[in-house]
Formats: structure tokens, sequence, C-alpha cells
């Protein structure tokens, strides 16, 4: 199921760029986005191939999971608000790092897998990798042709 939600996701996301009408409906990446966050949390309690793994490389992963979710969960705060006013947000994290939701989801797919020593959960996420910089790559197309400013933006941040 979850596999089925992140290909969902890529397909609205692809819908979206070929400026098809159930692309842009946008009230429902919140909720695929749930189902993924859902669904992947619990393949870590329910994965039935572990590794052993160091301690300390468990620790370092539940250290990049955290720091991944924080950075995930801030970035979307600081979102708030201005996504619908029409300019570029480039203050806070965004004036360091251009898309600072996929990093941190990133960090988390890898980090916490790695603390649990699930093995399934840890492959499934590096198989998701791809799909988020897919993302990413429409998301740049969509906002280089909104915003005029956004080349300069692009040269002065990472990601």
């Amino acid at each position: 199921m979850c596999f089925i939600a992140y290909a969902l996701r890529t397909a609205l996301n692809v819908l979206l760029d070929r400026k098809r009408r159930f692309g842009a409906n946008k009230k429902v990446y919140p909720a695929i986005g749930i189902v993924m966050f859902v669904l992947w949390f619990s393949m870590n309690f329910s994965d039935p191939i572990g590794m052993s793994i160091p301690l300390w490389v468990r620790y370092a992963g539940l250290v990049l999971s955290i720091g991944g979710a924080c950075l995930f969960v801030l970035s979307h705060k600081q979102m708030r608000g201005f996504s619908d006013k029409g300019h570029l947000v480039t203050e806070g994290v965004y004036s360091r790092i251009r898309h600072p939701t996929y990093p941190g989801f990133i960090l988390a797919l890898i980090g916490f897998p790695v603390f649990m020593q699930n093995l399934l959960t840890l492959a499934s996420g590096l198989i998701w990798v791809p799909h988020i910089l897919y993302w990413k790559l429409l998301e740049e197309r969509e906002l280089e042709k909104k915003y005029k400013e956004y080349a300069g933006y692009k040269k002065r941040t990472w990601f």
C-alpha cells in the first residue's frame, strides 16, 4: 500500500506538471502525504527482515531521522501562509536550502529504519528517494516559470 501511495503522489506531480486538472487539486496532496507517512511508519514496526547494526550506527540513524523530521516540520512551518501570497519564500531555512522538506524527508526515510534495524523498510526508503528527487525536479520547473528571481535564488542555495 505504501508503494501505491508513493506512485500516486508521483503521478499527481506529473499531472500537475502537464497542467492536468486533477493534478492541480492541492487538497489531495496532504491526504496522500499522511497516508504515505502512516504506512511507512507502520512498516518500521512490522518489517520481517532485520539487520544487525552496531549501536553507534543505530543512534546515528536516530539522529539523522530526528534531524530530518525537524527540518521537514520547520520548513512546513515557515512555508505556512506564504504559498498563497504569490511570492518566493527565501527566509529562514529557505535562505540556505531551496526545498528543505525533501532532504528532511529523505533523512527520516533512511535514518529511522537504520535505527530500527529494518532492512526491508530501509530498502523501500532507498527506492523512494528517486521519486522524491523527481518531485523536486518538477517543482523546480514550475518555480522557474513562476518566479523570474528563481534562477538567482537557485545559484545561492543548496538542493
